[in-house]
């Protein structure tokens, strides 16, 4: 079987998609940013903008958010791509179960990207104690973001599927790690390639004074989720039950 993969094909048919469904994608962006503004203004009419009680509840309260949205955008979109029919109005309504283990993912995943700038930061400022922390512009430093940059970026990459296999495959918190861990094995430069791509629209809809990133914020998700029909796709059987192992692993 062909394995190669082609940033063209994927970006192609996330320009299709996001065309026959305009709407849907820049009203889910639209929502997303008016409950982030709202939420916002709220606590900080409240507690005020440098209290630590607002800005740990308000960080609680957008996650809880973000898990929620974000399975519903995945929910729709997957399966616009799978079915082809209009989206109806429960599936726009984000699964519990669903959610919850996307929050249990992102809370898993913070820990370990926090232990991993903790050891680094650790290691390198033991015999470096004399470094002006409080310039962040300093060459100083320069090493150290580097060397956390380094792992956070693989991370990121290896398990920027999870969202997908809970949706679409409705996989536990872990499972989807050790699914999105096994699925982007071997395409590592091709996903890199691909949020460059996502990074360069960003840039483009922040410059055209933020409104088009309205457009650019859902359509890099829409292009995460092609990325990741394609790879599923090019599975044969053998590697299918391959995949789905870590669902035997941790039932055991």
């Amino acid at each position: 079987m062909n394995k190669s993969l082609s940033v063209k094909v994927i970006l192609a048919d996330a320009w299709q998609l996001a065309k026959k469904n305009i709407w849907i994608l820049i009203g889910f962006t639209a929502v997303q940013f008016a409950f982030i503004l709202l939420v916002t203004t709220i606590l900080t009419s409240i507690f005020g903008g440098a209290s630590g009680q607002g800005v740990l509840l308000q960080n609680v309260i957008l996650s809880l958010f973000d898990a929620f949205f974000g399975v519903a955008f995945y929910q729709v979109f997957i399966k616009l791509i799978d079915e082809d029919a209009d989206p109806e109005f429960p599936d726009f309504i984000p699964n519990l179960v669903k959610a919850v283990n996307f929050l249990f993912v992102k809370l898993i995943i913070g820990l370990v990207m926090v232990f991993i700038i903790g050891i680094i930061s650790s290691i390198y400022f033991y015999n470096k104690q004399d470094i002006d922390t409080n310039n962040p512009f300093s060459w100083d430093l320069l090493p150290i973001f580097t060397l956390i940059a380094i792992p956070l970026v693989f991370l990121t990459i290896r398990l920027c599927f999870v969202v997908c296999f809970i949706v679409d495959q409705e996989s536990g918190a872990s499972e989807s790690i050790t699914q999105s861990w096994a699925i982007t094995k071997g395409h590592f430069w091709f996903i890199s390639l691909l949020f460059l791509v996502m990074l360069g629209l960003n840039i483009l809809g922040a410059m055209a004074l933020f409104i088009g990133l309205l457009f650019t914020v859902p359509f890099s998700s829409l292009i995460q989720i092609i990325a990741y029909r394609h790879l599923v796709n090019m599975y044969t059987d053998e590697e299918e039950i391959l995949l789905n192992e870590s669902e035997d692993t941790n039932g055991n």
